[in-house]
């Protein structure tokens, strides 16, 4: 599942967006969060995206046009981000494994937080997109995690 959402990361920055993807060795601090349920046949795995805003303004200069964000317009932004990104990992991952059922939730907004807790975290992956850093993380699998 995370080279599925490795490959979906580079779509997404490399076609979509049309930036360089970079791999990145720090994470820095004050970043906006976002998290998504992908379901994989019965299990959920919960995958958060962390932008910093200055990440988030590039990609809406490029997507939207738009220069000036709100926090409602980030809250929007980075949800749409997650979607699209998570979305594109689920797809691949459908025509990798026909077997098995693949259901993507709902994004969720997490706000503004100085630094990601990597504790509860794996699978991650950090890049930078014009020297803006961003991280991609799978929450670590609960044994009671059943889908609703």
């Amino acid at each position: 599942m995370k080279k599925a959402v490795e490959d979906a990361v580079e779509i997404f920055c490399n076609d979509i967006l049309n930036l360089k993807l970079e791999n990145a060795k720090t994470l820095g601090k004050c970043f906006y969060g976002a998290s998504i349920p992908l379901y994989e046949d019965k299990k959920e795995l919960e995958w958060f995206l962390y932008f910093k805003k200055a990440t988030l303004k590039k990609i809406a200069q490029i997507l939207l046009l738009e220069d000036n964000l709100s926090e409602e317009d980030i809250d929007d932004l980075i949800k749409e981000i997650t979607n699209q990104i998570i979305g594109l990992a689920k797809v691949k991952l459908e025509s990798k494994n026909q077997n098995r059922i693949y259901k993507l939730g709902t994004p969720k907004f997490l706000g503004n937080t100085a630094t990601p807790s990597s504790a509860n975290l794996e699978d991650a992956l950090l890049y930078k997109i014009q020297n803006r850093t961003f991280l991609v993380a799978r929450a670590k699998e609960q044994k009671n995690r059943i889908q609703r």
